[in-house]
């Protein structure tokens, strides 16, 4: 691959940034589902026992120390850097993976216990166990109604 075909690759890269930008504004989100950079795929699932979300994000290469995970009500934010070797000269004949910032927004979607949620990354694969909250029953709330009478 030549300057020109890299430079072709950088400007398609973002413009793909830029319509997962657009779209995800268009749908509600307020925020692209990543950042311009590298995509870190995730898949999210509930498991019984003991009752938790587990989220798995695919982030090889990636320095776990690099890692930032923050959870806030059920919205789980995940950010963290590939960082493109250095040294060496390269004229690319193929290329297909994704360096630089990456940020995952992801709704858990269940009341979790944050205070208990553990990250793992192993081969790749950084692994958030969210421990379910205990269901709370209903509540009743007394509201006193002001107004004139």
């Amino acid at each position: 691959m030549g300057r020109a075909e890299d430079d072709l690759l950088v400007q398609y890269r973002r413009l793909e940034h830029e319509l997962d930008r657009m779209f995800a504004e268009l749908a509600g989100g307020g925020r692209p589902p990543r950042a311009a950079g590298m995509r870190a795929m995730a898949d999210v699932w509930l498991a019984d026992e003991p009752p938790r979300v587990v989220v798995q994000l695919d982030v090889a290469g990636v320095d776990p120390s690099a890692i930032s995970v923050e959870l806030e009500d059920d919205l789980l934010v995940v950010r963290g850097e590939r960082r493109r070797p250095t040294g060496e000269r390269r004229v690319y004949q193929h290329a297909e993976i994704e360096w630089g910032r990456f940020e995952r927004r992801l709704r858990v979607g269940a009341p979790v216990d944050v205070h208990a949620a553990t990250a793992d990354y192993d081969q790749g694969m950084l692994t958030i166990t969210l421990p379910l909250a205990p269901r709370r029953g209903p509540e009743t709330v007394r509201v006193n109604v002001r107004g004139d009478a």
